[in-house]
């Protein structure tokens, strides 16, 4: 599964990678600010994530637009503790509507361990975030919220797949399984193997073509199970 951690400019984004993939991050950097890429990978659960940041200047663009290319789900860093650098946010959050206009988000307001970092619900108001999207209070220093903030975007991915994961329980593990979901679908073969392929690649099944047997993987059935618990939790 694929992550783009995006934002303007000394938002956070290469702490947050850094953070969340346990220090593990590559960092690509001139002068302490990204020129390049920030790559991190995380397992949660046994979900591996694979986390993508950005460089957050202005003449990054194009960079930009080639790291958001297949991303499942966006972290939205913003600096709460700088409204000067608002404007910079919201000329990459045109670009996010613009690269990957129907992609699942997250915004971090960052910075909140920093005297008069404005709060979430500031933050939303000010970028005009809907109600239903979830904006968490972080910290890069303290590492407030930065795990929840991953773990609420990949239950809202999960859930925007559920109806079609409901279906896959149903022939989990199943001879025959995936022809049985494919008459439920009323899927061809082409689109049923486009299907299992997008699956397969993110982590959420593994496949047995010759047998045509899918195995919904535990990771997926134990997040799917808890994604009310976490999104509630937000």
């Amino acid at each position: 599964m694929k992550v783009l951690v995006t934002g303007g400019y000394h938002s956070g984004k290469s702490s947050v990678v850094k953070f969340l993939s346990g220090g593990r991050s590559i960092h690509i950097d001139k002068h302490e600010t990204t020129v390049a890429l920030d790559y991190g990978r995380v397992d949660i659960e046994g979900l591996r994530v694979h986390l993508f940041g950005t460089p957050g200047m202005k003449h990054f663009r194009v960079l930009r637009e080639i790291l958001s290319k297949g991303a499942d789900g966006v972290l939205f860093v913003i600096d709460s503790a700088d409204s000067r650098r608002d404007e910079e946010a919201k000329a990459v959050r045109r670009e996010v509507d613009e690269f990957l206009p129907d992609t699942t988000r997250v915004y971090l307001a960052n910075k909140q361990d920093v005297e008069g970092a404005r709060p979430p619900e500031v933050i939303k108001q000010v970028f005009d975030i809907p109600d239903d999207v979830p904006v968490i209070g972080t910290s890069t220093v303290t590492g407030l919220n930065l795990s929840l903030a991953l773990r609420t975007l990949l239950a809202k991915l999960i859930e925007k797949v559920a109806p079609l994961l409901n279906v896959l329980s149903k022939y989990d593990g199943k001879a025959g399984g995936i022809s049985q979901f494919a008459d439920t679908m009323k899927f061809n073969l082409a689109s049923t193997r486009k299907v299992f392929n997008w699956l397969e690649l993110r982590g959420y099944v593994e496949v047995d073509w010759r047998a045509g047997v899918f195995w919904l993987a535990p990771p997926i059935k134990s997040i799917l199970e808890r994604s009310d618990e976490i999104l509630k939790s937000s």
